[in-house]
């Protein structure tokens, strides 16, 4: 997919800080508050290998603002820090606790609004124990501070008489690669409770077929059925990739189950038993997704798929180039040959079923120095489409995978999967959605992932990207830890259902209901989205702070024009997921979303708060006669 990029110790254009950086000894576990070290301090410098990586520490300074930052006056001026080390951690300025941070998002830490040369202030940094990559005390430097940003107030209004369209059942889904980590009632009840419509699981098939002592086959049905009939307990409608290859199939041995099958007909009679069993239990699939990530090497081809010149043309009119390297076309032609038969047993079986792909790792461009995380995605999407018009298949979602990319990146390839699609006027009238099969913060374990940075990441790519570009299936991929372990896992829950900001994330959006109002206002850094619910009643509000780098705490004014007469008296309540809030990193105890902040509304409404960096914040105005409402 992506290659994994460690930031640079020094940026161009910022003064390191001078000061005697002090690192104390190592713990195995993160420290609620910054202690003084214990006496044991040793020396370090921005530049230095970490002496633990493998373990927590902390890094103490005593600071004095300069009397230049970046060649310019410092005094009466924004000033901040820039600072990253090791594989994340978190900044304490004078005893207060700032900010989190890793190698890819790096801290901006607020010093002064108006700074005073000569003014003294006392840093921590914890670093926290490595669990991809990150050794070295990476950055620690001055920088001036765009003073609107510093000290402006961000300006958002919504109109509520203003209404859009209509907000759909559903905002995020799920995405689960092999088998659950359980399949309790209490865990589908978790996820009920985050409101998720969709699930889509992928080694859906890959056991179902085996050899019996006889020689003959013999279909084993327990882990597709455990699967769809957990997906109904959790409310959840299955969305199931066709994958992986049954051993009595392969083409080619293959451990790994990427494997082509070794006759199509059999993989194609697999596909209708799948689909027809699923019927029979009264579990219809309405969505089947064929495949995973063939764009990257994750389906093997067999003797049969030669590469033959049928598919070299195809190939080449997808690309718009020839393509020279024969093992992509063979790749490509064993999966236009999966994806006819799975489709054929599919609808063999339930001919309303709704068939796609192509499931590609990233987006789907060509890898160039623009798309650096894209492989072959042009001519598996477009060789595809092509495909399905040649033998007459269905096309009724495209899909993809992403992590990491930003909000902008994600919405450039919905676009590009539409101007494909303007190339085929006939998929452009069945392809009914956009689903990302996977989704998260990172596709490796990344400390994020057990944070907010992880949380307002997705966040933002919901409002910036999913939500006005029409991708209509996110899926978060993964569900659940069956333990209470810190490794930067992908998971929302954790043991005993225990919730990661991620799972805040989701609800809040989830539960989201009625009509889209209008939304004006917003930076780089904030962003929102509304929902007016005539019903409930009920007015949301979620709002984001987030920027990929350098991310900053920001006040924010939020005005609402025309409130509805069912709200005019009523009350607001303020949700939030930041960094001391509702996030079980900080506290084990307060796992839970926390309420902030609540009030009265008199006719007229506006809010004024500060949106800490990398955090959501939920805003709802609701019905005084109803009491407190419940739990968003």
């Amino acid at each position: 997919m992506i290659r994994r990029i460690l930031l640079v110790s020094v940026l161009i254009g910022v003064a390191e800080v001078e000061a005697q950086w002090r690192v104390g000894p190592p713990s195995n576990e993160r420290e609620s508050r910054p202690g003084d070290g214990g006496g044991d301090l040793k020396p370090i410098r921005p530049g230095d290998k970490l002496p633990h990586p493998d373990r927590f520490c902390w890094l103490f300074a005593d600071l004095v603002i300069p009397e230049t930052i970046e060649g310019r006056p410092a005094a009466g001026q924004p000033v901040g820090l820039r600072i990253a080390a090791g594989d994340g951690g978190e900044v304490w300025l004078d005893g207060t606790l700032q900010c989190r941070f890793d190698n890819d998002h790096p801290a901006l830490v607020m010093v002064s609004e108006k700074a005073v040369p000569g003014q003294k202030v006392s840093l921590a940094v914890q670093v926290y124990k490595k669990v991809q990559g990150g050794e070295n005390f990476d950055e620690a430097n001055w920088a001036l501070i765009d003073p609107e940003r510093a000290a402006g107030r961000v300006g958002l209004r919504i109109d509520a008489a203003r209404l859009e369209g209509v907000i759909p059942d559903g905002i995020v889904g799920l995405s689960q690669g092999g088998g659950l980590a359980d399949y309790e009632d209490s865990t589908a009840a978790r996820l009920k409770d985050g409101g998720f419509k969709w699930f889509r699981m992928d080694n859906v098939l890959t056991n179902a077929l085996k050899k019996g002592l006889d020689g003959k086959f013999v279909h084993d049905w327990a882990d597709l059925d455990r699967r769809v009939d957990f997906m109904a307990k959790a409310g959840t409608a299955p969305i199931l990739a066709v994958s992986y290859m049954p051993e009595v199939l392969d083409a080619v041995p293959n451990p790994d189950r990427q494997s082509a099958p070794r006759d199509y007909a059999l993989w194609e009679e697999l596909c209708y038993l799948a689909a027809k069993r699923c019927l029979d239990r009264g579990r219809r699939v309405p969505y089947w997704e064929v495949w995973n990530e063939v764009n990257t090497g994750w389906l093997k081809p067999g003797p049969q798929d030669t590469g033959s010149e049928t598919f070299q043309k195809l190939y080449d009119e997808a690309l718009g180039t020839h393509q020279s390297d024969r093992e992509v076309v063979r790749r490509f032609e064993a999966y236009c040959k999966l994806y006819q038969a799975s489709a054929r047993g599919i609808l063999r079986a339930d001919p309303e079923a709704k068939i796609g792909g192509p499931a590609l790792a990233s987006g789907p461009m060509e890898s160039s120095p623009e798309h650096g995380h894209c492989v072959h995605g042009k001519g598996f999407a477009r060789g595809l489409m092509l495909w399905c018009r040649q033998q007459k298949l269905p096309l009724d979602f495209v899909s993809w995978h992403e992590y990491f990319q930003s909000a902008e990146v994600m919405a450039k390839e919905a676009e590009v999967f539409r101007g494909y699609l303007r190339d085929f006027p006939e998929f452009q009238k069945s392809v009914a959605h956009f689903m990302v099969t996977e989704w998260n913060e990172a596709w490796w374990a990344d400390r994020p992932q057990d944070h907010e940075i992880g949380a307002a990441y997705c966040a933002d790519g919901v409002i910036r990207a999913f939500l006005p570009h029409g991708i209509d299936r996110p899926c978060f991929f993964y569900v659940k830890q069956n333990d209470m372990g810190f490794r930067g896992d992908y998971s929302m829950l954790m043991k005993d259902n225990v919730t990661k900001p991620t799972y805040h994330m989701a609800r809040i959006f989830n539960q989201l209901s009625g009509r889209w109002l209008a939304v004006t206002g917003g930076d780089e850094d904030i962003c929102a989205v509304a929902a007016w619910d005539e019903k409930k009643p009920r007015l949301a509000v979620v709002m984001v702070n987030f920027r990929f780098r350098h991310a900053l705490r920001r006040a924010v004014r939020l005005s609402i024009d025309s409130l509805p007469a069912s709200i005019k008296l009523s009350r607001w309540q303020e949700w939030t997921v930041d960094a001391t809030h509702s996030n079980v990193w900080h506290d084990r105890d307060k796992a839970d979303l926390a309420m902030t902040r609540s009030g009265r509304v008199d006719g007229s409404f506006t809010w004024d708060g500060t949106l800490q960096a990398n955090s959501i914040t939920l805003l709802e105005l609701v019905s005084a006669e109803g009491g407190a409402a419940a739990r968003p």
